[in-house]
């Protein structure tokens, strides 16, 4: 959860919003210094970098406070703006550690999950490669079904077996049809150079998009 604000000046006003341009620049920023602060029982994260305004973020999984400040920021400006959004801050911290536990990914393995898992998956993937085969000019020689820790797919092109992660059954679809083009393109391409990445963009131009939310989820 990000909160971005302009430095708030003495009567407290604070900015809601952030143009795409400023956030660029945010992203170049030079960071300077890092400072754990302790604000009324709160740990605040400060890093100081070389922006002009202040941004506020609640990060997952455990709904930690970041804040982004210019150099010559004072600790007690920092301070009355983090009073002045508490209320806020609590509620953002609760919503993403209770986003947390409800995760599918946490959830334990039992043999009836696993089943559970490989049923949803069956039904998906066959009715996807309906669709997709034709599209992508490939086919797999096998598909199989398994709890990975480190991927969410793989695939061994000269033998053209794929493998397709469990935890998939349990996230929205549109993350198991990413997964399973970006194998069968792997199908095409042993790599992730620039033929593997033309392809996708033809396949599934929302790839790279598809690509960021599902690993941010880890």
């Amino acid at each position: 959860m990000n909160e971005p604000a302009r430095t708030p000046p003495s009567d407290g006003r604070r900015r809601s919003g952030v143009s795409q341009r400023r956030a660029s620049s945010r992203r170049r920023a030079q960071t300077l210094s890092v400072e754990v602060l302790d604000i009324e029982g709160l740990e605040v994260t400060v890093t100081r970098k070389t922006v002009k305004n202040m941004y506020l973020r609640i990060k997952p999984p455990d709904g930690r406070i970041e804040i982004t400040a210019p150099q010559k920021l004072s600790r007690a400006a920092i301070a009355r703006f983090v009073r002045s959004r508490r209320d806020w801050i609590e509620s953002q911290r609760r919503s993403v550690v209770n986003a947390e536990e409800r995760s599918p990914l946490k959830q334990p393995w039992s043999e009836e999950r696993k089943r559970e898992a490989k049923r949803i998956l069956n039904e998906r993937i066959s009715r996807m490669l309906l669709y997709w085969v034709p599209i992508v000019g490939k086919i797999p020689t096998d598909i199989s079904l398994r709890r990975m820790s480190t991927r969410w797919g793989s695939c061994t092109p000269a033998t053209g077996r794929i493998r397709i992660n469990l935890e998939l059954a349990f996230l929205p679809e549109a993350y198991l049809e990413y997964v399973l083009v970006h194998e069968l393109t792997h199908l095409w391409e042993r790599g992730h150079g620039v033929g593997f990445q033309r392809r996708m963009t033809q396949y599934l131009p929302e790839w790279k998009r598809l690509r960021r939310e599902l690993n941010q989820l880890v």
